[in-house]
């Protein structure tokens, strides 16, 4: 007897995919250091690991390339001096991709690209003179580097299993009264551990 195997490889043409992303955040990221300017000081909590929105839209140049837009967000926990307070991850990336078995099931793959990232800590600024408190906002650009395996289920649906190594450069701040370029960059980098769903077009 023989039993139909459904044609399954990686492709020309559009696909998307939306998944969980469970995010680190490290780096210069202690809970115990701070970026000072004039009488305004910025936290740099230490940031729990967290699961967030991955989202993914992507075009197959060849049968083994396709160049992939990304974004990745997720909501943390930070501890600095002994309080908490919310943190809030944002990375939009443009990354190419590499599928080393473009014709089978199972495809391993390798994914490097470049980021845009930024990151909110909540009530994470102080101005010290007047004792207000706000918002911050760091931003700045990073690279990526990744790899996982495509599962195909059928020729239109797979399943995507990744780690991404994030190096992120923070090199602007945003405060209550001061914003500006930072004189020494913040290490901000992590890692995305990813689980998604892509349907091929």
């Amino acid at each position: 007897m023989l039993i139909a195997v459904p044609h399954a490889e990686a492709k020309k043409g559009f696909y998307l995919g939306l998944g969980a992303a469970y995010n680190t955040i490290q780096g210069d990221f202690n809970g115990t250091s701070a970026l000072q300017g004039g009488s305004e000081i910025i936290i740099l909590p230490a940031i729990d690991n967290a699961v967030g929105v991955d989202l993914t839209v992507g075009i197959g140049i060849t049968d083994a390339w396709a160049v992939e837009l990304n974004w990745l967000g997720s909501d943390h926990t930070g501890t600095w001096a002994g309080l908490q307070g919310n943190v809030s991850f944002f990375s939009f990336s443009v990354n190419g991709k590499y599928n080393f078995q473009s014709s089978t099931t199972v495809q391993p793959y390798l994914l490097f690209g470049v980021s845009g990232n930024a990151l909110q800590i909540y009530n994470g600024a102080q101005n010290t003179f007047t004792g207000q408190v706000g918002d911050a906002t760091l931003s700045g650009t990073g690279f990526n580097l990744g790899a996982g395996v495509d599962h195909y289920l059928s020729p239109r649906l797979s399943l995507n299993l990744g780690v991404l190594y994030r190096y992120i450069a923070y090199n602007q701040a945003d405060g209550i009264d001061n914003s500006g370029s930072i004189s020494d960059t913040v290490n901000g980098s992590g890692y995305s551990f990813l689980l998604s769903t892509v349907y091929h077009f």
